[in-house]
């Protein structure tokens, strides 16, 4: 019997997600992961290679076993960080990196047309290779459902991508068309700012137009509405204080030029359950527009269509405006494909895919 050891990366401007799963001939049979926050528009290109190397040395130091990797399967979205002037740069930058760390033999990357493709290819398409987790972690699943919606909410961005004989079915294929197709919402569970979602907020029986200061961020929100823990509140914060409590309630309370002397957290916690519920009508018309089109296009998704959701804040930024739209099929890509981490779900689609891809042939 023989084994594999395949490591998965999804690096994104904020976070990179890692994820090493085990293989024999037949299936995956071990698989742990890890994130690290690492916001490119903070770093140097130099801090890059010590990154991967933290990364690897965290996944192996928790499965105790010395560093063996067959294969790395990459998704990189952090071209689109303004830490580059173009995403061409970013992409040759993260790939000069990923050549210092590992053999580039070993290296494939996922492209938006579901290919895996070498390193050297990798640098002659590069629009290519950009943004497109997406297509691994549909990919990934379409090995086990053949038809349903995949929805992945993440800290920053949701993705709507619609699989039929298990493969995407997407229309657009970079960031711009799937926007234009309501398939990618750039709103999410933590860095999303509050102008992004609203422009004003209740407060004393009024609607107030708020500071357009980047005081506070929907983290704030989620923290002080208990839809995420302290742990889970991964990104910075706005002032680079703490993520307690107190101090998610100071910062909200700036958006309207004000403090915690000088209102109330039963005040704050009317506008942050404002906010979240403008944030949830964003998408709620964003899936409805998508339903829309997928069903004119592909008629057979309109009877009791599968909703399969990953990430962070798919609990309660998506099944909760399924459910009001009366969609009520809903399963959990964890639970679908025995994944062990619904965070991380897209580096361990990438390494999943690329294991399936590779027994195929």
């Amino acid at each position: 019997m023989e084994y594999h050891t395949i490591l998965g990366l999804d690096i994104g401007g904020a976070n990179t997600k890692a994820a090493l799963i085990k293989t024999n001939d037949l299936k995956i049979i071990d698989s742990n992961s890890y994130i690290e926050y690492f916001p490119f528009w903070e770093k140097t290109i130099n801090e890059i290679p010590h990154m991967l190397h933290r990364i690897v040395s965290n996944l192996f130091k928790a499965d105790s076993q010395s560093i063996n990797i067959d294969f790395i399967a990459v998704t990189i979205t952090a071209e689109l960080s303004d830490a580059f002037q173009t995403k061409r740069e970013g992409i040759l930058i993260i790939l000069s990196a990923l050549e210092r760390v590992f053999d580039k033999s070993k290296m494939f990357f996922i492209n938006n047309f579901g290919e895996f493709i070498d390193c050297l290819t990798a640098k002659s398409a590069l629009s290519t290779i950009a943004a497109s987790n997406w297509v691994s972690t549909s990919l990934f699943l379409g090995h086990f459902i053949s038809q349903c919606i995949l929805i992945d909410a993440g800290s920053t961005t949701i993705d709507i991508i619609p699989i039929s004989n298990s493969i995407p079915i997407a229309k657009g294929r970079d960031d711009i068309s799937r926007m234009l197709n309501h398939e990618l919402i750039y709103t999410g569970g933590l860095r999303a700012t509050i102008p992004s979602i609203t422009h004003f907020v209740p407060y004393k029986d009024k609607l107030v137009r708020i500071s357009f200061e980047k005081f506070a961020l929907v983290s704030d929100v989620h923290r002080i509405l208990n839809n995420i823990s302290e742990e889970e509140y991964i990104n910075d914060t706005a002032d680079n204080r703490s993520k307690s409590l107190e101090d998610c309630y100071s910062r909200l309370s700036r958006i309207l030029c004000m403090d915690i002397e000088t209102i109330s957290k039963e005040e704050l916690d009317e506008i942050a359950d404002y906010i979240f519920k403008k944030q949830k009508e964003i998408i709620s018309n964003e899936i409805q527009q998508f339903l829309t089109a997928l069903f004119v296009r592909m008629p057979e998704f309109q009877t009791n269509p599968l909703f399969v959701l990953t990430g962070l804040s798919a609990d309660f930024l998506i099944r909760d405006t399924l459910e009001n739209l009366d969609y009520n099929n809903i399963e959990y890509y964890k639970k679908i494909t025995s994944i062990p981490d619904h965070i991380s779900s897209s580096a361990f689609a990438v390494a999943g895919a690329l294991y399936y891809q590779m027994i195929k042939k």
